[in-house]
């Protein structure tokens, strides 16, 4: 008894050991990991605009997979690595952001065109005719959202946030009751088109 008991410290001293051990272990496992992301975010976001759209979107799905797989893991970082995993996920994001704005911004003349008529010409626009601007998006979007997808409707959703913006810089006083609460409801039915869309996406 005597014995077991001298030899007690040693076996809580060994223990300790290999837990700390096992914890170094599991740190260094993190750390390795987040820089294996830091790299992997580096080359990927260098030289954006000159990416094609396939690449790009293998970028996109490349990403979800290892910030899926990092998430399950962040309970274990410290709050350092919490913050630098944090500023690189949006590096990435901003990178995309850069992206798409680089690539839309030719496509988005087509759409104004497509979805607005001869109210393309934003100049054009007064308090007058702003209502029929709205109808004028409205009817395209109805006739042509069948075959739309989520990149279609981000581009459909831009030309009416121009819109509005257009409309908002109109004399608010010289706009008729009427017209707002037309506008109102072309723009509730806007988004509840959206919304449907993206529903059906997720089905």
């Amino acid at each position: 008894m005597n014995r077991l008991t001298k030899l007690l410290p040693y076996f809580t001293l060994s223990f300790m050991l290999v837990l700390a051990s096992c914890s170094a272990t599991k740190e260094q496992q993190v750390e390795d990991e987040l820089a294996d992301f830091r790299n992997w975010v580096s080359n990927a976001t260098a030289n954006v605009a000159d990416r094609t759209e396939e690449d790009w979107e293998r970028a996109r799905a490349d990403f979800k997979t290892r910030t899926q797989e990092l998430d399950q893991k962040s309970e274990n970082f410290s709050e350092e690595l919490k913050q630098d995993y944090k500023n690189l996920k949006a590096e990435f994001q901003n990178a995309d952001e850069e992206y798409r704005r680089a690539n839309e911004a030719p496509a988005l003349g087509e759409w104004e065109g497509n979805l607005l008529g001869n109210w393309a010409n934003y100049d054009s626009i007064n308090e007058e005719n702003v209502r029929e601007a709205y109808i004028t998006l409205l009817e395209n979007v109805r006739q042509q959202r069948g075959t739309w997808d989520d990149q279609d409707w981000e581009m459909a959703k831009q030309v009416m946030e121009k819109l509005n913006t257009r409309k908002n810089e109109l004399d608010a006083s010289k706009i008729p009751t009427d017209t707002e609460v037309k506008i109102k409801a072309l723009q509730m039915e806007f988004h509840t088109l959206e919304t449907a869309a993206d529903a059906t996406d997720e089905n």
